[in-house]
């Protein structure tokens, strides 16, 4: 059985073009392995930080939506976990449709 999961990453803010492009690479790179599509992703850019986290008091954030078996959530942590360009990262089952944009979509940064 499959569920529908999101994922929130902050990623460093000062990372070069050609890191972030690694990054979100590496990212599609391991759902292909696990043979999980991503439904529906969106960038929304960089955003202050209530608190900082490793010294950087912005991040830039980054969220999918995708179907994937019960077990994967695990598999996906362990892999952001060691990740050393994501500072944080939230893994949860959706309410939401897959294709369903996000409020944050249309706001400003």
């Amino acid at each position: 059985m499959s569920n529908i999961y999101e994922t929130t990453i902050i990623v460093k803010p000062d990372l070069a073009n050609d890191q972030m492009k690694n990054l979100n690479s590496s990212i599609d790179q391991f759902f292909s392995e696990n043979n999980v599509s991503i439904g529906y992703k969106e960038d929304w850019g960089i955003k202050n930080l209530k608190s900082a986290i490793n010294k950087y008091s912005k991040g830039s954030f980054k969220f999918m939506r995708f179907v994937a078996s019960p077990e994967f959530p695990k598999k996906l942590d362990s892999f952001l976990k060691f990740n050393s360009d994501c500072l944080r990262f939230l893994i949860t089952r959706s309410i939401n449709k897959l294709d369903e944009i996000t409020p944050q979509a249309n706001k400003d940064n």
